[in-house]
């Protein structure tokens, strides 16, 4: 079981800065992670998991079966539930443990483990998605839902009050006696 740690920074400043960060230096020793199995990545807030070339070259290439990724919370993995819970699958499919160092988390690659954290992560990651997605709804001309019924309604009613039968009523108009029977029985007249 080897242990790799990932660091996401937001300019080149940060990226400069990391390996003397405290935390750094205290995640290397505890865990004894060579420099070879570091990488620090700069990543835009807004670029989802997919974007993160150094992650998915790390997890897919360089990790195996067992190994244990670190990294300093969840932020590292993506920018929202969805691009977190990509990460994490991703990980749990070729079965790496994640190791979330602030909070002393252990993720696992065990049932119960993925679905308790993923509840968490749901609660406390990008809310505002929810807000977002309700107030485009809200914008859309297009009602929402299933369109009015058949455009054969009234016909129907008005050969019904002529005194046709369900079957002449659907030869006149050249339409199912299904549709015929779902009016039929539906209608005022009833």
């Amino acid at each position: 079981m080897r242990f790799f740690a990932y660091f996401a920074c937001a300019n080149t400043d940060g990226a400069r800065e990391v390996r003397q960060h405290f935390t750094f230096q205290e995640i290397c020793e505890f865990f004894t992670v060579p420099s070879e199995n570091v990488v620090i990545e700069i990543v835009d807030i807004q670029q989802p998991f997919a974007d993160q070339r150094l992650l998915k070259e790390l997890i897919r290439e360089k990790m195996n079966r067992g190994d244990t990724i670190i990294i300093t919370d969840l932020s590292c993995l993506g920018r929202n539930v969805t691009d977190i819970e990509e990460a994490l699958f991703f990980c749990f499919r070729k079965e790496i443990n994640i190791y979330c160092y602030h909070p002393n988390t252990r993720i696992e690659p065990t049932e119960g483990c993925c679905m308790s954290f993923l509840i968490t992560v749901q609660k406390k990651v990008d809310i505002h998605n929810l807000k977002s997605t309700r107030s485009r709804y809200r914008k859309m001309k297009k009602p929402l839902g299933r369109k009015k019924g058949s455009k054969y309604e009234m016909s129907v009613y008005k050969l019904k009050l002529k005194g046709h039968t369900q079957l002449q009523t659907a030869k006149i108009l050249g339409i199912s006696i299904s549709t015929v029977k779902r009016h039929w029985k539906n209608g005022i007249i009833g």
